[in-house]
Formats: structure tokens, C-alpha cells, sequence
């Protein structure tokens, strides 16, 4: 039954009718072990056994205050402070967090008071949890958002991840055209047997996490990771039911359940950081490709010869360039018609390609023009490439219905350090130059600057 809004209110008011009604009675219960008539009855003894219970109710009612009021100030208190800090979370996630260690109360009785502090440290260490989790979460959001490049993307994921499980080490597997690929690892050796390894295979035709624990007295070959572990995890990267990667986390001690609700936390802006990056791999690489014969384009390829002439002349080697052209390429097409123009100029792709050396760059720099790059490669290793690759197109043979047709091109190349050359510009022109002169000279062959 309530008379007020508060309790310690209420109390006193109860309190203090009961040392009325225990003044009042305490007359008549004294009388009953045969005191005196005329010294209970008397007014001034019911009004000393009135002003007792009044006292009484009064000291009840400071002493409650004192033990029990102080306590349940302190866990107001506690909760103000806690409601002080969810509320600052929200405006600044940055700020001071509420930890067990920092909001608990101690515990120093065995009644429901007792109870309550326990209770309330057992919210305060899920809160913290949950807000540990969150300020984690966001972390990792924000590190995935701010990277779009696919490599730098998995590097940073992969060292995150362990970082916030506590794994040994680990690697990513990124699909690219129906294969799967090592993007990123760390601790981990042989990784090209990661791509054909029976636990990632299983995850990738399953699309569910695949954990495995080895027991002390199990043997391991070591095959994948360079040092004993207790677990691994095996987890899929799954974006609206496309299988983007697996995640392979290796821990010397078992992984928590802890770290497991975590990864399934991550998964969903996982796939979706995932999927942005490798649609922007994507994008870059169409634009950066002729769509007739998949290398380079002119705009994309004279970055690269930028990077390579830069890198030229910091570390002082040579770098060589290869401008060649399609001999009486109109006649060709206004002979066969534009299709087998076009398919010409891919089997010349297919040729080029195949007389270069791995690490050199191919560029469809005009219409019927190609222009190599060739790293660290003298004016003589040029005049050699480019002599195999007039040798090679002069060859080959394109057949056509009936007809075997036949074309052959004009090569010019040139060298830096060996020209003075100011920028790159400069530097195509000499190669352009060289290619016209072995044209005028009756074309079918390499001229050199």
C-alpha cells in the first residue's frame, strides 16, 4: 500500500503510526504483570510510551536511511553513470566505456540488496560486452569502407581479423574466374596448396563455416601452416549466395565462442566490402583493357609506360620501347571487310604476346598500332624482341574460308638511357619515329634509334 511517491516516505508514516499504536498498547500490556493501575493509566505515562515508539520509529527510520538508502543511492548512483556513458556513445563513440571494472559495486551482503548488486554487475559485464562488440564492429566497418582496392583490402582484413581473434596466422582466398586464389596470408607456407586443400574445397561446395580442432596426440604434416595448431576456421565469404572467398584463421589454442559470434557479426559488411572491391577490380580492369584484344589500351597503357620510365630513371636501368604497325592494314580491310581486319589484329595480339617476355607490356595504341614495353631491356634485347616478333607475325597464317592470308609489320624501337629523352611523350615519339622510318624503307622490318 502506498500514501507518497516515495518510499522512505511511506516508511515513516508507517512507522511512526506503529510507535503510536505501540505507545498506546504498551500501557496495557504493562499492566498485565500487576504494575500499579494508577501509574499506567495516567496520561503522562501513555504519553511517555507514545513519545518512545515515536523515538523508536524515527531511529528505525534513520538507521533504514543509513544501511539500506546509502546502498540503493550508490547503485542510482552507478546506473546514472552508466545511463551518462551509453548516452555519450551514442554522440561519440570514442568516449570512455563502461567496464566491470570501472562500474561494478561491490557486493558486501547476502539479501536481496546483495542480490541486486549482483545483478546489476552481471548487466554491467553483458553491456560491456555488447558495447566491446559493437565498438568492435565498427572498427572493422570502418576499415573495410575505407579501402576499395582489393589487395589492400584483404592485407588489412586478414590483420584485423587476427588481431581480434587472437589466430596465429591465416590467409584469403579471393574466386577469380571460377578459381580461387591466395589474395592475402600470413604464417602460412605452400600457399598455392591453399587452393586445392580438401578443407577449403569443402567449404567453397558447401558455403558454411568449417572448423577443425587437432588433438595433442594427432601428427600433422604441416602442409599448410608452418606451425602446430590447435584449430582452424574455415570460413566462407558469401554475398547474396555467390561464394566470394574463404577466410582460413589458424589458432594455437581454440578458438571462443566469443570469436565465433563475432565472425558471424562481420560476415554480412564483410561480403559486402568484398563484393564492392572485387566489382571495382572489375570496373578498373574493362577500363582499363581494349575490349577487341584484352590488353592495354592507349589510356591505361601510357600510365603504365609513366610508372615504368619513373621507375627507369630512379634506379638508373634501361627500359626500351617497341612501337610497331600493321603493313597495308587498309588494304586488308577494304579486301576481306573490318571482321577479318579485326580477327588479324587478334591473332597479332596472340603473337606479340607470345614473343614477350613475362613482365613486358603489350598496348593496342592505335587502330593497327601496338606499342611494347620492355623493363630493363638494352637497345640490343630490343632489336632482338622486336626482329622475333616481325619473324613471328611474318609466319603465321590466318585462314579465312578459302583463303590463307597473310600480313606482315614494321617495327621501330627505342632505348632510354641511350637517347636524350625530357618525358615520356618524347620518349614514344623517337619509338613512333623509328617505326615510320622502317616503313619509308620498305617496311617488313626493325629500325632502332
Amino acid at each position: 500500500m502506498r500514501i507518497t511517491k516515495k518510499i522512505f516516505t511511506d516508511l515513516a508514516i508507517f512507522m511512526g503510526l506503529l510507535g503510536v499504536v505501540v505507545g498506546v498498547i504498551f500501557p496495557f500490556f504493562i499492566a498485565l504483570f500487576h504494575v500499579p493501575q494508577e501509574i499506567v493509566f495516567q496520561p503522562a505515562f501513555f504519553a511517555a510510551c507514545i513519545g518512545a515508539g515515536i523515538f523508536l520509529a524515527v531511529l528505525n527510520i534513520g538507521l533504514a536511511r543509513k544501511i539500506v538508502g546509502s546502498r540503493i543511492k550508490h547503485l542510482s548512483q552507478k546506473m546514472k553513470h552508466v545511463e551518462g556513458i551509453l548516452s555519450d556513445i551514442g554522440h561519440d563513440p570514442e568516449c570512455e566505456m563502461c567496464t566491470p571494472e570501472t562500474c561494478r559495486i561491490d557486493v558486501d551482503s547476502e539479501d536481496e540488496l546483495g542480490e541486486s548488486a549482483e545483478s546489476f554487475n552481471r548487466l554491467i559485464t553483458t553491456l560491456s560486452g555488447v558495447l566491446e562488440a559493437q565498438n568492435r564492429l565498427q572498427r572493422f566497418s570502418e576499415m573495410l569502407t575505407s579501402h576499395l582496392e582489393l589487395s589492400v583490402l584483404t592485407n588489412k582484413t586478414l590483420q584485423s581479423l587476427i588481431c581480434d581473434t587472437d589466430a596465429s596466422g591465416g590467409a584469403i582466398l579471393i574466386e577469380n574466374n571460377g578459381e580461387f586464389t591466395v589474395n592475402a596470408s600470413l604464417s602460412m607456407k605452400n600457399e598455392k596448396m591453399l587452393e586445392t586443400n580438401p578443407l577449403v574445397l569443402h567449404t567453397m561446395k558447401t558455403k558454411s563455416r568449417f572448423i577443425v580442432r587437432y588433438p595433442e596426440e594427432v601428427v600433422l604434416d604441416g602442409i599448410i601452416i608452418d606451425y602446430r595448431p590447435q584449430e582452424l576456421i574455415v570460413e566462407p565469404v558469401v554475398y547474396k549466395q555467390v561464394l566470394l572467398g574463404v577466410i582460413i584463421l589458424a589458432g594455437i589454442s581454440p578458438f571462443s565462442s566469443k570469436t565465433l559470434d563475432m565472425l558471424t557479426s562481420f560476415a554480412p559488411i564483410l561480403s559486402m566490402a568484398f563484393n564492392n572491391a572485387i566489382t571495382h577490380q572489375q570496373m578498373q580492369r574493362l577500363a582499363a583493357l581494349d575490349s577487341l584484344t584484352g590488353i592495354y589500351n592507349r589510356r591505361f597503357g601510357y600510365n603504365r609506360i609513366q610508372e615504368e620510365f619513373s621507375r627507369s630513371i630512379r634506379s638508373g636501368t634501361a627500359l626500351s620501347l617497341i612501337m610497331l604497325d600493321i603493313d597495308h592494314f587498309k588494304v586488308v580491310n577494304d579486301t576481306y571487310g573490318h571482321i577479318v581486319g579485326d580477327k588479324i589484329i587478334v591473332s597479332i595480339t596472340k603473337t606479340i604476346t607470345g614473343a614477350l617476355r613475362e613482365g613486358d607490356v603489350l598496348i593496342r595504341y592505335g587502330g593497327e598500332e601496338f606499342l611494347c614495353v620492355l623493363p630493363g631491356a638494352s637497345q640490343h634485347d630490343a632489336q632482338l624482341a622486336a626482329e622475333r616478333i616481325r619473324i613471328m607475325v611474318a609466319d603465321s597464317i590466318l585462314k579465312y574460308e578459302d583463303q590463307e592470308i597473310k600480313v606482315t609489320v614494321s617495327l621501330g624501337t627505342a632505348t632510354y638511357p641511350n637517347q636524350d629523352i625530357a618525358d615520356i611523350q618524347q620518349f614514344i615519339n623517337k619509338a613512333d619515329d623509328a617505326m615510320y622510318s622502317a616503313k619509308n624503307m620498305g617496311r617488313n622490318r626493325v629500325v632502332s634509334v
